[in-house]
């Protein structure tokens, strides 16, 4: 028995065991497949983690059965399968496909709130604020819209447009109060202006310090190593030339200042860029943090 556990994945080793009792099999020896039965498969594959084969058993039940009463729980399960999986895009139609085909199913609503999730997980925030507004707008008292307005404020997040993040929060608070997720979601707005208030450095002003003095800007933007590194080749390239020019060696001026010219546009363009990686650098720890509050309310 251990090896044929070894050989065989627990789905159809399930199989097998509801198979040998006499409700499954056909006089002329055949096994037949209930639906019950095919469920259980493709949930099975499902807890596992193997969710590519659970949309492949949860598919071959909508074949075999669809007119089952069930057919929208596997119609659910395929778009959870490709969720969990992080296949957002087929996710986010298998989802839209569900609420299309079966508009008064159970799952109807959450479904319309996964869609749009999905949609945040592909970085369409257009879409997926479209989405999660229309189920506020719709189902106001669904366990899903105080749900939606936690994610639109993530999504926003994620576009930096703080204040759009800040307004969902706020409606949170005035839409749903006693709700059980109301002080992490205070917290959120606390750290939100937190984000707000962080110091920024001016890539501009980087450019334009390492334009007058190579290496300056990634000085300013405490990119240390990179600034001396700047500071050293520019200045080699730029001595060298001088030298050639003093020596009226004129060619070797030509060439030492045009292959210098490259490093010394780098150094400018990569000062304004390290300004930006030290904001970044800056506000990520706060957005992660705003994240972890917030997760257990999505």
């Amino acid at each position: 028995m251990k090896s044929l556990r070894r050989l065989l994945p627990i789905p159809y080793l399930l199989f097998l065991v509801l198979a040998s009792f006499s409700p499954l099999h056909a006089d002329d020896g055949a096994v037949l497949v209930t639906g019950d039965v095919q469920l259980k498969i493709a949930d099975a594959f499902l807890e596992e983690g193997e969710y590519y084969r659970a949309v492949t058993e949860y598919k071959k039940f909508l074949i075999l059965f669809p007119d089952s009463a069930k057919a929208d729980y596997a119609s659910f399960e395929i778009a959870m399968a490709y969720l969990k999986g992080e296949e957002y895009g087929a996710a986010a139609r298998s989802f839209l496909a569900l609420r299309e085909k079966y508009p008064d199913s159970g799952y109807a609503i959450r479904a319309e709130y996964l869609g749009g999730v999905s949609q945040w997980k592909l970085k369409n925030y257009d879409r997926a604020r479209a989405a999660l507004e229309a189920l506020i707008e719709q189902h106001p008292e669904s366990e899903y819209a105080p749900r939606s307005l936690v994610v639109i404020c993530l999504a926003a997040l994620d576009e930096n447009k703080t204040e759009v993040s800040r307004q969902a929060l706020n409606r949170f608070l005035d839409r749903y109060p006693g709700h059980p997720g109301e002080e992490s979601v205070k917290e959120a707005i606390v750290q939100l202006d937190r984000y707000q208030e962080l110091p920024e450095k001016s890539p501009v002003l980087a450019g334009v310090m390492s334009a007058i003095l190579p290496g300056s800007g990634y000085f300013y933007a405490e990119h240390y190593g990179d600034g001396l590194t700047a500071f050293l080749i520019n200045g080699l390239f730029i001595a060298g030339t001088i030298t050639a020019i003093h020596q009226e060696n004129y060619a070797v001026a030509g060439i030492v200042g045009g292959v210098g010219v490259p490093f010394y546009l780098g150094n400018i363009y990569g000062s304004a860029n390290a300004a930006k990686k030290w904001n970044l650098g800056v506000r990520s720890e706060v957005i992660q943090k705003i994240h972890s509050i917030l997760a257990p309310l999505i």
